[in-house]
């Protein structure tokens, strides 16, 4: 059962966390040494931030979206993650609550992953990359879940959806030699196989392309993209992902039943 006054704290602590990866973000593309450890700092003029700076969202809002020292803009993206990762953990505790120490770890698994897969949405939104640095382990930590926590029907299950996920990527970028989709696609491929098992892994992919088709054919329309550009496919896959995960069984049932 949800208790209502740990879903606030909830929301809170996604929304500390969110600040955490706008951090990692930059820090792991940029090749920064001390990633989680070194001093914040302003990327334009590297002053020290200090702690006023670093409340997350208030601090963009009373800055006006600049840098205090230098006033360089700072990036919409910064309190789109915080606020981002924030609902995102009151929803992974709607959907997975815990009233006991027992039911806490699986509580803390796919809080786990949504942070995997909001760094991954938004590295390749900013950059047009996947970090392995952070997609490798959570490969290795989906398959975790799946021997320890279940979360998908076995570990044959997992790697069974691992092998659709490799391979759908896989034949794309035969087929159009490399024109359609990167290699760090097939890694997501690998992520959400392993963590959704081959059974939903299928409805994610679906999914995936569904809203990737409503996002850019319009934006095909009215000419804000063209034909050949480079469109970052890793926030639909992980925007799938997420959806696979909140209410994915009800959407193949309620597909399914259509023929039934």
């Amino acid at each position: 059962m949800i208790q209502p006054l740990i879903l606030p704290l909830i929301l809170a602590i996604g929304i500390a966390f969110g600040s955490f990866l706008t951090m990692l973000i930059s820090r792991i593309y940029k090749e920064e040494s001390g990633i989680f450890l070194g001093r914040s700092h302003c990327f334009a003029c590297k002053k020290q931030l200090k702690a006023r700076d670093l409340i997350p969202v208030f601090s963009y809002l009373w800055n006006r979206g600049k840098c205090r020292f230098c006033e360089k803009s700072i990036s919409t993206l910064y309190p789109l993650i915080e606020i981002t990762t924030g609902v995102v953990f009151a929803l992974i505790y709607w959907k997975f609550p815990f009233e006991s120490i027992s039911e806490l770890p699986l509580t803390v698994f796919y809080l786990l992953i949504s942070l995997i897969l909001i760094f991954t949405l938004f590295y390749d939104l900013k950059y047009l990359e996947i970090s392995d640095r952070i997609l490798i382990p959570g490969i290795v930590i989906a398959i975790i879940g799946a021997l320890s926590f279940g979360v998908t029907p076995s570990i044959t299950s997992a790697l069974i959806g691992m092998a659709i996920g490799v391979s759908f990527f896989l034949i794309q970028i035969l087929v159009s030699r490399g024109k359609w989709v990167g290699g760090g696609d097939i890694r997501i491929g690998a992520f959400m196989g392993a963590l959704l098992g081959w059974q939903m892994v299928l409805a994610a992919l679906v999914i995936s392309y569904i809203i990737g088709s409503i996002v850019t054919i319009p934006l095909l329309l009215i000419g804000k993209e063209k034909l050949g550009n480079k469109v970052p496919l890793g926030p639909f896959l992980v925007t799938g992902t997420f959806v696979t995960i909140f209410a994915g069984e009800q959407i193949t049932n309620w597909y399914l039943n259509l023929f039934l």
